[in-house]
């Protein structure tokens, strides 16, 4: 009777142990860190020659990309041009997520054969929401059958913990008291009614009431623009409703370029980021 009272102990233990180490496991498994990195305008004068640092980086250490615009000079004006850019950002991949900017904008069918997909969408990681926009269409507006996927996206957005907005034009920079009298020495095209330009539009009047809502429901925020380098490397505001405006570029070629690089554990739905340098990526 010992000696069954004993093996039944031990069996027991095992069996409790078995099971902590299953949890193990899967707490484990859950825990792992994502990795997503953004980067922008990368082009350099020449086609279809991007940034050469850009160009020899191992994206496949990330976990998502995503792409800010202004790609090459004239990305998607040529066969040889996309099937270069494809090659380094393999950009029919469900990790690969990009902006456009007006450097990009020749021929949006070649694009969208290219991406598997539309001009604008979203998609989901890990809790995460992210809306992909095309703010180079109604020169910074996002209108008609764009506002209304827009409207559509941050109306159903249930369970994530935050919500990304990615877009190529600093549009949050016009009409904001802080903002627009630093735009012409931030923005690669600053205020104004050109194609590049950061043009009157309809951020604060339609889009940002939403954000707040959505921000008030406990989802942090985060909108960042691809339409910088030449000027500044990197861009990071917070509103008075505590939503982040980000940005990131890079001048093709040259010196002290930066990416922006997110860390993401969805085991406790943190998210920070960090602009680092090309070369330490």
């Amino acid at each position: 009777m010992k000696k069954a009272k004993f093996i039944l102990s031990i069996s027991l233990l095992m069996l409790i142990a078995s099971c902590q180490n299953r949890k193990n496991r899967a707490f484990t498994l859950n825990s792992k860190v994502n990795s997503y990195l953004h980067i922008s305008h990368t082009r350099t004068n020449s086609d279809p020659l991007m940034d050469s640092l850009v160009e020899k980086l191992n994206y496949d250490k990330f976990d998502m990309l995503w792409l800010g615009g202004d790609l090459a000079v004239l990305t998607s004006s040529s066969e040889n041009t996309m099937a270069h850019i494809d090659s380094i950002f393999d950009l029919g991949s469900e990790k690969t997520l990009w902006t456009l900017g007006n450097h990009d904008y020749s021929n949006l069918e070649r694009i969208k054969r290219f991406t598997k997909r539309p001009r604008y969408y979203s998609t989901h990681q890990d809790g995460i929401t992210l809306i992909v926009l095309d703010t180079q269409d109604s020169l910074s507006n996002i209108v008609g059958a764009q506002r209304e996927f827009l409207n559509n996206a941050l109306d159903t957005i249930q369970k994530s913990t935050h919500l990304i907005i990615l877009h190529h034009k600093l549009i949050w920079m016009h009409d904001n008291p802080d903002l627009a009298p630093k735009a012409s020495s931030i923005a690669n095209g600053g205020l104004g009614s050109c194609s590049y330009c950061i043009n009157p539009n309809n951020f604060y009047s339609e889009i940002y009431p939403k954000l707040i809502k959505i921000k008030e429901k406990g989802i942090e925020v985060l909108c960042i623009g691809g339409d910088i380098g030449f000027k500044a490397k990197e861009f990071e505001y917070v509103t008075p409703e505590g939503i982040h405006f980000l940005a990131s570029g890079i001048k093709g070629n040259g010196e002290n370029n930066k990416g922006l690089l997110f860390r993401h554990n969805p085991a406790n739905n943190s998210l920070t980021w960090e602009f680092k340098l090309i070369t330490d990526l």
